[in-house]
């Protein structure tokens, strides 16, 4: 059986579309609040602004907003995968993993289909 190409462009739109959700559920609130004195509202607010850039990188004709973009958020979740405290078979780790591997692709592959 042969892939799907056809399907190509819409997989990566929602792929973009899940970070975009990630990002609004993770971390949106926390930059609501506007707490900042704390670590936390600047870490989030890096996530929203990056995601946010992610988002529009794909309507971009050259790869360097989603690339940068991309590199951003690929470097927070490693600071947050390397300062991880819980237990690691958790969903929360899980999550943060698989947004960390679709933040990867993106930084590898760009915007090419």
């Amino acid at each position: 059986m042969r892939p799907a190409r056809f399907f190509l462009p819409l997989s990566h739109f929602l792929m973009r579309l899940g970070t975009a959700f990630y990002i609004f559920i993770n971390y949106f609130y926390t930059v609501l609040e506007l707490e900042v004195k704390q670590f936390s509202f600047y870490f989030a607010s890096l996530h929203v602004i990056f995601g946010f850039l992610l988002l529009v990188g794909m309507f971009a004709k050259r790869q360097t907003l989603t690339v940068l973009s991309s590199l951003i958020l690929f470097l927070l979740v490693l600071y947050q995968i390397f300062t991880y405290t819980g237990d690691l078979m958790s969903n929360s780790f899980v999550s943060l993993l698989f947004f960390g591997l679709i933040v990867f692709y993106f930084l590898c592959n760009g915007n090419r289909n």
